[in-house]
């Protein structure tokens, strides 16, 4: 699985949130502290409200926070909102790499893609505590 910046931002953010989760995070101080351009944070923030990994509270003393128990927040449950369907792709090709349609890597690269699969299905907000 190739995960994208946008993915990889995202779990940035929500590992960075889950650190002190009662806590509101403005768009600005995440832009700040992460050193991610707030325009770009700002379209992430708003997908991941959307999908139901945060809450966006308006207002003088709003801002995001999490949605969910961090337990209940899987690495998986953030990629897919930006990533859907690049489990499928290829890892050293741009294309889906399947069965039927293999590349030179495929054989022996199913043995460790299953286990980052496995680690992103079993991996949750939790675990990522620092």
């Amino acid at each position: 699985m190739q995960l994208s910046a946008t993915s990889k931002y995202a779990i940035k953010i929500l590992a960075f949130m889950s650190n002190n989760k009662s806590q509101k995070y403005s768009s600005k101080a995440l832009s700040e502290e992460l050193s991610i351009p707030y325009k770009y944070l700002t379209r992430i923030m708003t997908k991941l409200s959307k999908n139901g990994l945060v809450i966006s509270t308006q207002g003088k003393y709003g801002g995001f926070s999490i949605a969910k128990k961090l337990n209940e927040i899987k690495v998986i449950d953030i990629v897919v909102v930006f990533d859907d369907n690049n489990n499928k792709k290829c890892i050293i090709e741009e294309r889906d790499c399947n069965f039927e349609d293999k590349c030179i890597m495929h054989d022996n690269w199913q043995k460790p893609k299953c286990a980052i699969d496995d680690f992103f299905t079993k991996t949750t907000l939790e675990d990522l505590q620092n």
